[in-house]
């Protein structure tokens, strides 16, 4: 059976609990919405796609009542959301459901449904270094020469009233120091009197949640609550949030880093402390993970923390199922670098396969059968002898496979191969739905921050387009590579390992320059070497007034992009090679009214170097 997260949480509660942070942290002052959308609002947002504009008004309505909810989020009342119902699946949705959730960390799954054992409980035994404060209450019983038993609350000046004795003070201390202080006192001041304490009502008190949580806000929960009894009642951390840096601020400093994987994996809860009134807990954004594939016994994408290597991975995907030892071979693979492939006993017993090598951002390993990669194959199509389909053999590489088809023709253009990699495909794509629901993030925060005077007409419609063509644009995952068969040669580095799936395209050497983003006739053109940056721009019928020429750049035929010194603008430029891209991008400064404007340059170039290398394949 697998559950869900169900989206049917308290609306009204998470507005209130946003709003709340948002004032806490004085990070921006909000102009709070009126009951209807202004005239304003409805104009700017009237100008953009009905998708988008169903996406910013969803965001804009976390933006709402603030200063009524804001008074009601002081009241004196427990918050909890309300946690999914269990919803069983059907074959197709289980399998949609794993196919999803192999892109969260592990550790995320954990909060879809709130275990009973990790609720908040107010019936437990009180710990020995329990801290005592105003608000909690407790049953004191005399026996001996005194017999009776009443209940007091600690006072808001931190003392309890004791009959027979008077006030003393027991605030800020533990729970057995305030057994032995009240002891004291009786055993003193009444001859033949002992008393028992014991703790029969909990004082509540106010935290926060605060950066990547699913539900961030202000919570009222029992003094006895942990930080993963929190988690869970907020429902813990979002997709973009760290299981493994989870902070404690108290008074305004960091007290506590907790790393979710102590408990998980390990079941140490020695860093699971108990939260204070006006503790802040602060989830941070995911900085580094890596995946594990193959015949581990928990293969899943794993956050990683700084010194991390191949032997914690394998840890953390819980080691490798039976019978691998001495019959499969492990695969440790890098974003952007060659993939190293050791069969498991060489990898176990070479200075060069150690497990103490650190593992970076996008890292990935892979344990697989020896035999099971001989059905892998790669797409060799193009300008090369034999195109067609190839099977991948043990540790085939680039210089293997074009080999095997023959080699490059004489009209085959190698600087400007076009290698692309499912995987890295797939992340691709993931990064534009991210960069576009940013965005429009973005929009909404304009809207509702009181940035609307500074919206032209319009001035929405550039940013509204760019979020469009991030949903539609269809990443091809290029790896930049070298296909010259005398560099592969005598370079072993370039002479990259294959994986399954992977696609080479060999252009026909191309005679056009493309000239692309704020010109007034975005085109292509002869190549000549007597014609410079500043000739081509001027055939694209010159810069338009939105254009930032200090920023343009040129996407070379191999992939690289390379930023344009304006000193060289008017001179023959080397790196100016047939089927190059000259990229003008757009001059941000008008749209200062939007918090994301720095964001927006590398989403641009990242769309750029997509379409050139759709356009190099489709120009065949």
């Amino acid at each position: 059976m697998v559950t869900i997260r169900s989206s049917k949480i308290n609306e009204r509660q998470l507005v209130k609990r946003y709003l709340f942070v948002l004032f806490f942290i004085n990070c921006f002052c909000i102009s709070g919405l009126a009951a209807e959308i202004s005239d304003a609002q409805q104009a700017i947002l009237d100008t953009l796609p009905a998708d988008q504009r169903e996406s910013i008004l969803i965001k804009m309505r976390q933006a709402e009542s603030l200063q009524t909810d804001l008074e009601e989020t002081f009241e004196e009342i427990i918050t909890v959301i309300e946690r999914p119902d269990k919803k069983v699946l059907t074959p197709e949705e289980e399998a949609e459901y794993l196919e999803e959730s192999r892109n969260w960390i592990y550790g995320y799954e954990q909060f879809l449904t709130s275990p009973t054992t990790f609720a908040p409980a107010s019936n437990m035994p009180i710990p020995p270094d329990f801290l005592l404060g105003p608000g909690d209450k407790l049953d004191i019983r005399y026996y001996g020469n005194e017999n009776t038993t009443t209940q007091e609350f600690i006072s808001r000046s931190g003392k309890l009233s004791l009959p027979l004795i008077g006030p003393v003070a027991l605030a800020g201390l533990t729970f057995r120091e305030a057994q032995e202080l009240v002891e004291k006192r009786i055993s003193s001041e009444l001859i033949g009197t002992s008393v028992d304490l014991t703790l029969s009502k909990l004082r509540s008190i106010t935290v926060y949640v605060l950066g990547e949580a699913y539900s961030p806000g202000s919570y009222t929960v029992n003094s006895l609550s942990t930080l993963t009894n929190l988690l869970f009642v907020s429902g813990g951390v979002n997709e973009l949030g760290s299981v493994r840096n989870i902070e404690i601020k108290r008074s305004g400093k960091t007290v506590y880093v907790f790393d979710f994987y102590d408990l998980l994996l390990k079941g140490d809860t020695k860093s699971d402390v108990r939260l204070q009134d006006g503790d802040v807990v602060f989830i941070p954004i995911i900085k580094k993970t890596a995946r594990a594939e193959g015949f581990f016994r928990r293969p899943h994408l794993y956050e990683l923390i700084e010194g991390d290597t191949v032997e914690d991975l394998i840890y953390y995907a819980g080691g490798f199922t039976s019978g691998v030892t001495g019959k499969a071979r492990m695969e440790l693979s890098s974003i952007n670098q060659e993939t190293k492939k050791r069969d498991l006993d060489v990898f176990f017993s070479t200075d060069e396969g150690k497990l103490s090598v650190l593992v970076k951002d996008g890292d990935a390993i892979k344990v697989s059968e020896l035999g099971s990669l001989e059905e892998s194959s790669i797409s060799v199509v193009g300008e090369v002898k034999y195109p067609g389909t190839y099977t991948i053999q043990k540790g085939d590489r680039m210089l293997d496979v074009l080999e095997r088809a023959g080699g490059i023709s004489d009209q085959g253009y190698s600087i400007g191969s076009v290698f692309t990699r499912k995987k890295i495909a797939e992340e691709q794509k993931i990064s534009f739905e991210r960069s576009a629901n940013l965005l429009e993030q973005a929009i909404a925060d304009a809207l509702t921050g009181g940035n609307i005077q500074n919206i032209s007409a319009g001035g929405l419609a550039p940013v509204s387009i760019l979020i469009a063509r991030l949903r539609s644009t269809r990443p091809v995952g290029r790896l930049i590579v070298d296909t010259d068969p005398l560099l592969l040669k005598t370079d072993p580095f370039k002479n990259i390992l294959l994986e399954d799936g992977d696609k080479l395209y060999i252009p026909k050497r191309p005679s056009s320059i493309n000239v692309v983003g704020e010109v007034n006739s975005p085109s292509s053109h002869t190549f000549s070497s007597d014609i410079n940056i500043q000739d081509y721009i001027k055939k694209a019928g010159g810069l338009r007034t939105t254009a930032d020429s200090s920023s343009m750049y040129i996407i070379l035929p191999n992939g690289e992009s390379n930023l344009v010194n304006r000193r060289f603008l008017s001179r023959k430029h080397a790196n100016l090679l047939p089927g190059s891209t000259i990229v003008v991008p757009r001059d941000p400064r008008p749209f200062d009214w939007l918090v994301m404007t720095r964001t927006i340059a590398p989403i641009f170039a990242n769309l750029a170097t997509s379409a050139a290398a759709i356009a190099a394949i489709s120009n065949d």
